[in-house]
């Protein structure tokens, strides 16, 4: 498959002014993160753009907050999107960035009913022949490897591909069904809405959360903080630090801290540091009580 890859500030600018100056003022626009999978936190790991002539890459881990907005809140493109509001919480939160002038199709698959909701069941529904392949493949992608595999870019690129012709089609059949004006008012949402998150929160989102008792909440959000703090220090993904159902049993006192087990890229020095703030944030609650 045949693309242009963008790195640069310089590059960038001139794409999306030469787009404009040719008067292509739509683009399918899709990204490829990391959600706390390989590595700490969440980051924007790639950039995929058809503008209906040139499929295109941009490495964002060569550009900086600035220069995404180049492409991101340019009001003057249109971006055909799906399922725009991960993508857009991504960005608000940690790039300070925002995506302007989005055409979310996702809502066209509710409102007409789909069996089936997701891209590349819609999308294969719609347009009978074109099916996203390798999918099962990449899900769970390290989009921070460079060079990037080949195989992992032209599956990236292939959800942007069928976006246009896609729209036009549900489009048409949201037309026919008398449902465009409700589809432009969620998209109104989904670009409306506030994707900004509350600090010190993510805690409360644990499956299991809400049947703790109050002091065992105190002390799942402190275990948390030092999970965290670690994670982000070995630049490993959370789970591999403390894994969630090790956290809640912790804050419940079912196991103690030395009974832990680490994923094998956490070194011993590593673990007894943890284990050794875990009983110290654990004999702090029982002496506050």
């Amino acid at each position: 498959m045949e693309y242009r890859e963008i790195k640069d500030r310089g590059t960038l600018k001139n794409y999306v002014e030469t787009l404009k100056h040719e008067g292509r003022t739509t683009v399918a626009l899709d990204i490829e993160g990391e959600y706390n999978l390989h590595a700490y936190g969440e980051r924007l790991c790639l950039i995929q753009v058809y503008d209906g002539r040139d499929a295109v890459i941009i490495d964002p881990l060569e550009l900086n907050n600035e220069t995404l907005k180049l492409i991101f809140e340019e009001e003057k493109l249109l971006k055909i999107m799906w399922d725009a509001s991960s993508d857009m919480s991504l960005l608000i939160n940690g790039y300070e960035t925002t995506i302007n002038t989005v055409l979310d199709l996702r809502p066209a698959a509710d409102l007409l009913d789909f069996p089936k909701r997701d891209y590349a069941s819609v999308l294969s529904a719609v347009l009978e022949e074109r099916e996203t392949k390798n999918k099962a493949k990449f899900q769970k992608y390290n989009w921070l490897r460079r060079p990037i595999d080949p195989e992992a870019i032209e599956y990236a690129l292939e959800d942007v591909l069928h976006l246009p012709e896609l729209k036009d089609a549900l489009l048409s059949m949201l037309y026919e069904e008398g449902f465009l004006d409700e589809f432009i008012r969620r998209n109104m949402l989904v670009q409306n809405r506030d994707y900004r998150r509350t600090p010190g929160q993510r805690h409360k989102k644990m499956k299991g959360y809400r049947y703790l008792k109050k002091r065992e909440k105190e002390l799942l959000r402190r275990l948390f903080n030092v999970r965290d703090r670690h994670a982000r220090r070995l630049d490993l993904p959370p789970h591999n630090v403390i894994a969630n159902p090790d956290l809640l049993q912790l804050s419940r006192r079912s196991v103690r801290p030395e009974k832990l087990g680490f994923a094998r890229r956490v070194k011993e020095r590593d673990r007894e540091t943890i284990v050794e703030e875990v009983r110290q944030e654990m004999d702090k609650e029982e002496t506050d009580s």
